[in-house]
């Protein structure tokens, strides 16, 4: 399916279309980690463990799942974006994916969260990351309920203090956190308006 033939799909989606959180056939839900001594960003709520979807149907948990010891970006995004930004977001993300070689997957990962969950179901950000954007290993497109996606933006950051801007999805930020969490390093990083290169050389010293 081409990119345009995509984004009209999806727009045509109706808002009540179903998350896509059940577990595969056959499978069970990911049981809950053991309890581990929380980093202190966790213990701050800065890392909070909610549930969401992999773009492939894999259930996870933020922080259990996927903060661990690695390097990771993690950037807000809209499929059909209203202004153009979560494209060029996107070229920059496949271009530091180039670099970062076979890095990605083992300890650098990249995980684009939808801000429209009720539309950016767990098949679309199949179809999205697979057909559209050509996402490499070490990429996952993520979705999960409009609460807990809420939680997790407002935990990072990502949010505007004006609750009529905050609420358009058009205001949605081109920035995304950079960090590692068993050092306790955080930064930001823009994904639109600077060279990829100057974001990975940023990201190594992490």
């Amino acid at each position: 399916m081409n990119r345009r033939n995509f984004f009209r799909a999806g727009l045509a989606a109706p808002a009540a279309t179903t998350l896509g959180l059940a577990s595969p056939a056959g499978a069970s839900p990911v049981p809950a980690a053991p309890e581990r001594r929380l980093s202190l960003a966790a213990q701050r709520g800065f890392l909070p463990n909610v549930p969401l979807v992999t773009h492939t149907g894999q259930q996870v948990r933020f922080y259990d799942d996927l903060v661990g010891d690695r390097l990771f970006l993690l950037n807000f995004f809209v499929v059909a974006c209203p202004e153009g930004r979560c494209p060029a977001a996107n070229a920059t993300l496949k271009e530091l994916h180039k670099m970062f070689g076979d890095r990605m997957g083992r300890d650098v990962f990249f995980y684009s969260v939808t801000l429209q969950p009720e539309q950016d179901t767990q098949p679309i950000l199949k179809e999205y990351a697979e057909d559209i954007v050509e996402a490499g290993p070490g990429w996952l497109f993520l979705t999960g309920t409009p609460a807990d996606i809420d939680h997790l933006r407002r935990a990072q950051g990502f949010y505007d203090p004006d609750p009529i801007r905050d609420a358009d999805v058009s205001n949605h930020s081109s920035m995304a956190r950079v960090g590692r969490d068993s050092t306790n390093r955080w930064s930001m990083a823009m994904l639109i308006g600077v060279s990829a290169r100057h974001t990975y050389t940023s990201m190594k010293s992490f």
